[in-house]
């Protein structure tokens, strides 16, 4: 029997710090080897687009991924699928909005642990939208906070959020005036738009600053600038092979032979080890995120055993 759980129920069965703990541990689990992964593919229609990510959970003993579909009329539907690596039953079917929120969150917050200062305490984030609310949750969990300045264009928009999300986590949240207000003098910078043409630029940049751009998933689009990028001086990603198909802030980068994207190092790498994370408090550090189904599984398979023991969600007999 499998188990379909619903968003409502994913919020039920996932805080936070769960979601943290999960993305952390997969991608030690991960540690210096490459993921066994498909990166995103996506179908266009004339009406949708039909996208899907998979790939292994190495400590769990779990495939699967994540399918969704974006159409003009009915916005976005996503549904996590995951199965067995021994038995390939079919564990567990998932709405995925919600834990994709959350995994997206936890993974800037696993990065910012990583390589920010540990004396981090101001954030400034370009994006009101809804991973934008995550990125702050999540990362108010890995450092304390005595600030955020937040930049959207749109004011009433920036000023609920601001509002809502000092009340949900205890932070000053307040709005900034301009992305150059947002940024300067942040510890932890947060690009999380939908923007094709770079927010975050060299110039806005000051030293010792760590970012997490986690808005672009398309190689024609750039939340940062390419001097931006060559301003770091160590470039995290989720996954090379991921980050050589979507990071459109790399694809100018590496045609011009400044940066290769299958020589990055990857999260997993610099959380075990492996590879070196910030090595001077002045250096500018970047993760590149276009995010992998390594993390949905990770959020997931905490979800699918909270479920089972709590008699959450439906069993449902299919491929079983």
């Amino acid at each position: 029997m499998a188990r379909l759980i619903r968003e409502a129920e994913v919020d039920q069965l996932l805080s936070m710090e769960e979601a943290i703990a999960a993305v952390r541990e997969a991608c030690l689990a991960q540690g210096g080897q490459e993921l066994a992964e498909l990166p995103r593919r996506r179908l266009r229609s004339d009406r949708a687009v039909l996208s899907a990510l998979w790939a292994e959970h190495p400590g769990a003993g779990l495939v699967g991924g994540k399918v969704y579909v974006v159409t003009r009329a009915g916005g976005v539907r996503f549904l996590v699928q995951v199965f067995s690596e021994d038995s390939g039953r079919l564990l567990g079917l998932i709405e995925g909005n919600r834990l994709g929120q959350l995994r997206t969150g936890a993974a800037s917050a696993v990065a910012t642990d990583a390589l920010a200062r540990k004396e981090a305490s101001t954030l400034g984030m370009i994006g009101a939208g809804y991973q934008a609310e995550t990125q702050l949750e999540a990362i108010s969990r890995v450092r304390r906070l005595s600030e955020a300045r937040v930049y959207a264009r749109d004011r009433a928009r920036l000023e609920d959020f601001c509002a809502r999300l000092a009340g949900r986590t205890g932070v000053r949240v307040v709005p900034a005036d301009s992305p150059e207000q947002a940024v300067a003098g942040a510890d932890v910078v947060v690009t999380a738009t939908t923007a094709k043409e770079p927010v975050l630029t060299a110039a806005m940049l000051e030293s010792g600053q760590h970012v997490n751009a986690i808005g672009s998933n398309r190689l024609h689009e750039r939340e940062l600038d390419g001097p931006a990028v060559l301003r770091a001086a160590v470039v995290v990603v989720d996954s090379r092979p991921t980050a050589k198909a979507e990071a459109g802030e790399l694809t100018p980068l590496a045609a011009r032979g400044e940066i290769d994207p299958m020589e990055l190092a990857n999260l997993g790498e610099v959380l075990a080890g492996v590879r070196p994370g910030r090595r001077h408090p002045d250096d500018v550090t970047l993760f590149l995120s276009q995010g992998v189904a390594l993390w949905d599984l990770a959020v997931a398979s905490v979800v699918l055993e909270k479920a089972q023991r709590l008699g959450v969600g439906q069993e449902v007999d299919l491929l079983s």
